[in-house]
């Protein structure tokens, strides 16, 4: 009989695959949002399963998702029976993240705006030209 290997990881191969503080995925455990990490030799290891999750959580918190969220999100996902639970709060999570794509996107074309401005001002105090106006950039796109 062959017996399988599960690939597991260190807190501190983790916290830099994920960029994350020891103390972070410590304290994520302790909120219950990682859970069931087995130890070897009175160490955390990791599995992909864990990875996904924390994938998972590393996703919405970059995207403005809570903690609490977070937990209630998990707890809502454990739960089958909360199907109606799950969505609600991934749909309203979505339309939020879109909402901040949308600024995103108008604040870009703000500083790009800015950006063209001050370059053709740079421009024009190398060649002695007329100095841009600020008016003629407001409401152009780049």
């Amino acid at each position: 009989m062959e017996t399988t290997t599960v690939k597991t990881y260190s807190i501190t191969q983790v916290s830099k695959m994920y960029n994350l503080p020891t103390t972070t995925l410590r304290y994520y455990e302790d909120l219950g949002l990682l859970y069931d990490i087995p130890r070897l030799k009175g160490r955390r290891a990791y599995t992909q399963q864990h990875l996904n999750r924390l994938g998972a959580i590393c996703c919405f918190k970059d995207t403005g998702m809570t903690l609490k969220e977070l937990q209630e999100l998990f707890e809502a996902q454990d739960n089958d029976n909360d199907l109606t639970k799950t969505c609600e709060i991934l749909d309203n999570h979505y339309e939020r993240v879109l909402e901040q794509l949308a600024q995103l996107k108008k604040n870009e074309r703000h500083i790009k705006r800015k950006v063209r401005f001050y370059h053709d001002i740079k421009s024009a105090k190398e060649n002695h030209t007329e100095m841009p106006d600020w008016d003629d950039y407001r409401d152009r796109d780049f």
